[in-house]
């Protein structure tokens, strides 16, 4: 009910003025813990002109998000009034790290993801490779009402994931070295698809410590015979 009710107050918000542009980013680092950020734009003009009734909407979103343990931050910027929620997780592969630190949940997207979330590992000697499929699927009726085509004209809504590493293969819409960025369709679905191949460092460090000892082995086993040739 949290995450419907925080979807309600971004469409209220959206009735009221009249565009919302929002990026919700998920960095993760090389040691799986990471960052969340929601980032929300609305116009200015239009949010003064409902005066109170805009600004109680605004606050009731501030109080929701900073109660799910985000720092939260306003400040205007090019029109809009821009609101920037961060907050830290510890492992991105806790699958609620992704639905709840990702920005997800808490902007009413978490209960349309959450039954579709797919995370499949493939193990390897070298490399354990990580496949993670998700549908964000926004026709349901009990998210948006009636609303959808008004809301997909209105909001332009965007995921973004920030990777330690290239990853391997991936469906964003557009790419920035190792950020990837896919446009949510307000209207319809979404399916997301990232596979990363994540290096074994402790089968590495032992291939590569057993190869220098056969080399080394073979070196003196050479030298050991050669010098028996030269007496």
């Amino acid at each position: 009910m949290k995450e419907i009710s925080v979807l309600v107050t971004i469409l209220f918000i959206v009735l009221l003025s009249g565009c919302v542009q929002g990026n919700y980013e998920l960095k993760i680092n090389k040691d799986k813990s990471g960052e969340s950020t929601v980032t929300l734009g609305l116009e200015e003009d239009a949010v003064k002109r409902f005066g109170g009734q805009g600004q109680r909407l605004i606050d009731g979103l501030t109080e929701e998000l900073e109660s799910q343990g985000y720092k939260v931050e306003s400040y205007t910027e090019d029109g809009y009034l821009q609101f920037e929620a961060k907050r830290t997780f510890e492992d991105v592969q806790e699958k609620d790290s992704f639905l709840t630190s990702g920005g997800m949940a808490e902007l009413g997207l978490g209960a349309v993801i959450s039954d579709s979330l797919n995370v499949t590992t493939e193990e390897g000697l070298f490399f354990d490779t990580y496949k993670v499929e998700a549908d964000i699927d926004l026709r349901n009726p009990g998210i948006l009402g009636g609303m959808q085509q008004f809301a997909s004209n209105q909001m332009d809504l965007t995921f973004t994931l920030d990777l330690p590493i290239s990853p391997k293969a991936h469906n964003a819409d557009t790419v920035d070295g190792n950020e990837l960025t896919w446009k949510i369709n307000t209207a319809g679905t979404t399916n997301m698809m990232v596979e990363v191949g994540v290096p074994k460092i402790t089968n590495i460090i032992v291939a590569a410590v057993v190869g220098l000892i056969l080399i080394a082995f073979v070196l003196i086993f050479f030298l050991r015979k050669r010098k028996r040739k030269e007496e």
